[in-house]
C-alpha cells in the first residue's frame, strides 16, 4: 500500500494519494513508516499550496494525524523525539499559516479602510454639488449618485473616525434634501403661479372684450376649463388667488343664473394641470 500511496504522490495524484495515505495510516495507526509518510505529504501539501485554504485544511488534518499517531504508536525515547519533531514542524507551518492570515487580514482591512474613505470623500463633494443644484434634474442626478457611492461603504468595517463622519454626513444630508426640495418645490409653484396669473388674465381680458360670447355654455367652458379653472388652488400663491378670485367674480356676476350654475359645475369637473 505505500508503494501504491508513492506512486500516486509522485504522479501529482493529490486526491488518491490521500485517499490511499490515510486508508493505509487508519488500518496502521501504530505504523511509524505509513504514518510518516501520510504525515510528511500532508504538510508539504500545507506548505506549498497555493490556496490558502487548502493549506489550513491540510494543516488541521496533519495535527489530527498526528494526535491519532500519539495515542497509538509505542511510545519510546526515540518515537517521543520524533514526535516532537513532527510537532515542530506543524508549529511552524500553523504559524506561517497565521502569519499570512494575518497580513492578508491586515492587508485587507487597510483597503477597506481606504476604499471607505474614497468613498466618504465622494459623499462630501456630492453634497456641495447638492448644495449648488437649481432644477430637479440635477437634484435627482446628485441623489442617485448619493444612493450609490452609500450602497458602496462597507459600514461594518468602519473605523471610529470614519463611523462619525458618515453620521455627520448623514444629517447634513438629510437635512440638505429637506431643503432643497422645499427650494426646487417653491421654484416650480412660482412658474406655476406665472402661467396661472397669466391664464387668469386671458380669461378676464376675453370674456370682458365679448361677454355675449360667453353666455353661450359650450363658449363659457372653451373658456374656463382652459384657463381659469385649469389651476390647483392649492397651490397657488395668496397674491394668486386674490386675483383668481376677482375674475372669478367679475365673470360669475355678469352671467345670468344658468351661466352662474354652468361655471359652478366647470369648477367643479374641470381637470387642474398638475405643473
Amino acid at each position: 500500500m505505500l508503494e501504491l500511496f508513492n506512486r500516486y504522490k509522485d504522479a501529482g495524484k493529490i486526491s488518491e494519494a490521500l485517499m490511499v495515505g490515510r486508508n493505509m495510516f487508519n488500518r496502521n495507526p501504530d505504523n511509524a513508516e505509513f504514518f510518516d509518510a501520510y504525515y510528511s505529504y500532508l504538510c508539504t501539501l500545507a506548505e506549498t499550496l497555493p490556496s490558502f485554504s487548502d493549506r489550513s485544511h491540510f494543516a488541521e488534518q496533519a495535527s489530527v494525524a498526528l494526535a491519532f499517531y500519539t495515542e497509538n504508536a509505542i511510545l519510546t525515547e526515540s518515537v517521543v523525539s520524533d514526535i516532537t519533531a513532527y510537532q515542530f514542524r506543524l508549529d511552524n507551518i500553523c504559524g506561517e499559516i497565521d502569519n499570512i492570515q494575518q497580513e492578508k487580514t491586515e492587508k485587507e482591512t487597510k483597503e477597506i479602510e481606504h476604499h471607505n474613505s474614497e468613498c466618504l470623500k465622494n459623499l462630501y463633494a456630492l453634497k456641495n454639488k447638492l448644495q449648488r443644484v437649481s432644477n430637479q434634474v440635477e437634484f435627482d442626478v446628485i441623489l442617485a449618485q448619493i444612493g450609490q457611492v452609500d450602497a458602496e461603504i462597507i459600514k461594518d468595517n468602519f473605523t471610529h473616525e470614519q463611523s462619525d463622519s458618515y453620521n455627520a454626513l448623514t444629517k447634513d444630508h438629510t437635512e440638505l434634501i429637506s431643503s432643497k426640495m422645499r427650494e426646487l418645490e417653491y421654484k416650480k409653484n412660482i412658474v406655476y403661479n406665472k402661467q396661472a396669473a397669466d391664464s387668469f388674465a386671458k380669461a378676464f381680458n376675453q370674456f370682458r372684450n365679448n361677454e355675449g360670447k360667453y353666455k353661450n355654455q359650450t363658449q363659457l367652458f372653451s373658456l374656463v376649463s382652459t384657463t381659469l379653472f385649469a389651476y390647483d388652488v392649492s397651490r397657488l400663491f395668496n397674491e394668486t388667488l386674490i386675483y383668481y378670485n376677482h375674475v372669478y367674480s367679475y365673470i360669475f356676476s355678469k352671467l345670468d343664473d344658468d351661466g352662474k350654475l354652468a361655471i359652478t359645475r366647470f369648477s367643479i369637473e374641470c381637470e387642474r394641470k398638475l405643473r
